[in-house]
């Protein structure tokens, strides 16, 4: 066979995307890595010596002692943006399992190969384990979590974004996790257009950065959660490409061509091929029977390893080209800590969420590394109020803030605990009463009936619409595609016919280019599931000319009216999502949500920026007019249908206090009389 070794960056596409686009993937991914690398001499000297190297060592054996089962310490990275990138740790010890059972031969497909390959089919004799040991020392769980837009490279694929924020901002250890001493896996949303996950030949050209490891989208990793069973496999094809194997038909991400057949991938017992993206058995275009079962191959049928692969796979994982050999050397099977069984070191546990409604239940999990055998749990205001089992359905029937405690034992006499205060919110399963109005003046933070993860939404009194605040969101600044969320409480649409839902803002853009949106979402299971509502950008979402630095005038304010919280939605436990994606614009600010059975959007509309002011509100028992220029000569009390209900007249005065006691439950309107003009204001009696 032939032996030839081009220098190259390994992509594997996504099979079904692939065998739909195969040249625009090549343009857009593929080819820009190859061109730019083949630009550096460098490099291309360097790979051409290194593979040489390599085949060296392969022909002295190097990959053997057969018997001898390599241990490589491996860490998953889950690089997320709080979309279903997320995944669970289930799913990622899926992957890892399968990876496993495919490299050590394991897999029941096996017995389904084709019979002139049955004799060859490898077990690698090689294995990966998850590190117990951060770089610093420290014990983990072997998988670390990072929130960053970055997550998604849609584009041109860069590796080095991802890695850099890994570094900059996982929740184990902030600093470089050597490619020398861990098979560093990025699990993310996109690692580039229409790509499954990629990675890199064995080189020293990498050194020891994290840039010497696998990249996967998160739907190539594991069979369960967002992955699937035939995806599955593309780990072991990219472990493939890191102990440098190349595809079945040699180096390059174009398997079908003809001119294949004059290439090879410089091992002995896979027959030359062009290459499959389909199971044809049959298929011997080079002259002989092709090995289309093979995980480095692009057929939906892969199964196996031939032995040939296992010696050129071993041999670079005994080669200090590229690190590998250190990997599985007894100090560094030390350092990661997978040279004993790992120690228990933590108590921890994680739910599927931490935010329910009265009567309804919420799953924990316990979470602690290594190895627990025993677990005490507390669940204040849950049914069950305590446990004995690993994972447990808890309900709530009182609406509340708890505590949820974990005493996490692995001999029965060394005991962890994960205390976690006021973590779970039960709502009322039945909310709030309409209407419902928020002006965010009674509060000069946001009150705990809205929920957000990172206290980018704040109440300010810089700017409103009318009275004294409005709510904003710190926009300016953060990285494009970064998402803040923001969601309320519940509220009671039951038995309504017609609900009417608005609020003011104001946005601008920083650049022409900028690209954010602000969806609307709503849920009719209490936050379980959301739809998409509404959604502003562009035009829609922009309210005043383009400016470095925003702070809206009067003028500068629209109102969003979202007209599609319709009959599914009509139930006692409403609620809503804001949803901002950033694109790179200016703060957000929102001032005077409505949620109501009657049309009030128009029925106040304030002519003055800055005008008059109106506290508290919502208000139980009075509220006070005030404002610090103007004088006030009387006012007027309508409800939402218009009707008059009070009106006084007095001598002028900058503040008045107004009793509204006798008031039932409601949207009310005042409207001021400043002898100059009038100016009417909502206000919402509790």
């Amino acid at each position: 066979m032939k032996r030839l070794f081009l220098p190259l960056i390994l992509v594997s596409l996504s099979l079904t995307v692939f065998t739909q686009n195969v040249q625009d993937n090549h343009q857009c991914g593929q080819h820009k890595l190859l061109k730019k690398l083949l630009a550096n001499p460098q490099f291309l000297n360097q790979h051409l010596a290194e593979q040489k190297q390599l085949l060296n060592e392969e022909n002295l054996n190097k990959g053997n002692p057969k018997g001898v089962v390599y241990q490589v310490p491996i860490v998953f990275h889950l690089v997320h943006n709080n979309g279903p990138e997320k995944i669970d740790r289930s799913q990622i010890i899926d992957a890892l399992t399968i990876l496993n059972r495919d490299m050590r031969g394991q897999n029941p497909d096996t017995a389904t190969v084709d019979s002139l390959f049955q004799g060859i089919i490898a077990d690698n004799e090689i294995e990966f384990v998850l590190a117990t040991k951060a770089p610093d020392g420290s014990c983990f769980s072997g998988i670390t979590r990072t929130l960053t837009p970055l997550s998604f490279n849609t584009g041109s694929i860069n590796g080095a974004d991802q890695v850099n924020a890994v570094i900059a901002l996982n929740d184990v250890y902030n600093g470089n996790w050597p490619g020398d001493q861990y098979l560093n896996v990025f699990v993310c949303g996109a690692v580039g257009s229409g790509i499954a996950g990629y990675t890199y030949y064995p080189s020293n050209f990498f050194g020891n950065s994290m840039e010497n490891g696998i990249w996967l989208r998160h739907d190539y990793c594991g069979s369960i959660g967002t992955g699937s069973t035939s995806s599955s496999r593309t780990f072991a094809h990219e472990v493939g490409h890191w102990l440098n194997l190349p595809h079945t038909w040699g180096s390059t991400n174009e398997p079908g061509l003809l001119s294949n057949c004059s290439t090879d991938d410089g091992v002995s017992d896979t027959p030359n091929t062009i290459g499959s993206q389909w199971c044809n058995y049959n298929e011997t275009t080079c002259g002989s029977h092709s090995n289309i079962e093979n995980y480095m191959e692009y057929s939906s049928c892969r199964k196996m390893f031939t032995n040939g692969q296992k010696s050129r796979m071993r041999t670079a994982l005994n080669s200090s080209v590229g690190g590998r050999d250190n990997l599985c050397s007894p100090a560094n099977l030390s350092a990661t800590g997978i040279d004993v069984p790992p120690p228990f070191c933590q108590a921890d546990f994680f739910a599927n969420s931490y935010i329910t409604c009265s009567g309804d239940s919420i799953l924990f999990e316990d979470n602690s590394y290594h190895n627990p055998i025993g677990w005490q749990w507390s669940f204040e205001g849950g049914i069950p109020a305590t446990s004995t089992l690993p994972t447990n359905q808890v309900t709530y029937n009182q609406s509340g803030i708890y505590d949820v405690d974990l005493i996490a034992t692995a001999d029965n006499v060394n005991y962890l605990t994960a205390n976690k205060p006021d973590v779970v919110t039960v709502l009322d399963y039945n909310g709030i009463s309409m209407p419902y109005y928020e002006g965010f003046e009674s509060a000069s933070v946001v009150s705990p009936d809205w929920f957000q993860e990172d206290n980018t939404w704040e109440v300010t009194n810089q700017v409103s619409y009318n009275g004294a605040n409005c709510l904003k969101l710190n926009n300016s600044g953060v990285d494009e595609g970064t998402k803040h969320f923001l969601e309320s409480q519940t509220f009671d649409l039951s038995g309504a016919t017609k609900v009417y839902f608005s609020f003011k803002y104001a946005f601008s853009n920083r650049y022409y280019w900028n690209d954010d949106k602000l969806k609307i979402l709503a849920s009719n299971d209490c936050g379980e599931t959301w739809s998409v509502r509404k959604v502003l950008q562009n035009a829609q979402l922009v309210t005043a000319d383009n400016t470095t630095s925003f702070t809206p005038l009067f003028s500068q304010w629209k109102v969003a009216s979202v007209t599609s919280i319709v009959l599914p939605y009509f139930v006692p436990n409403f609620r809503f999502k804001l949803e901002f994606i950033s694109g790179g614009g200016n703060d957000l600010f929102i001032d005077n949500l409505n949620i109501s059975f009657e049309d009030v959007t128009d029925i106040h509309q304030n002519t003055l920026k800055d005008s008059f002011k109106v506290f508290p509100n919502p208000a139980n028992s009075a509220i006070t007019i005030q404002h610090d220029k103007e004088v006030i000569s009387g006012f007027k009390l309508i409800d939402v249908s218009g009707k008059e209900i009070a009106t006084k007249k007095f001598s002028n005065c900058s503040q008045k206090r107004i009793d509204i006691s006798y008031l039932d439950k409601g949207c009310y309107f005042i409207v001021i009389d400043s002898l100059e003009s009038l100016h009417t204001i909502p206000f919402f009696k509790k």
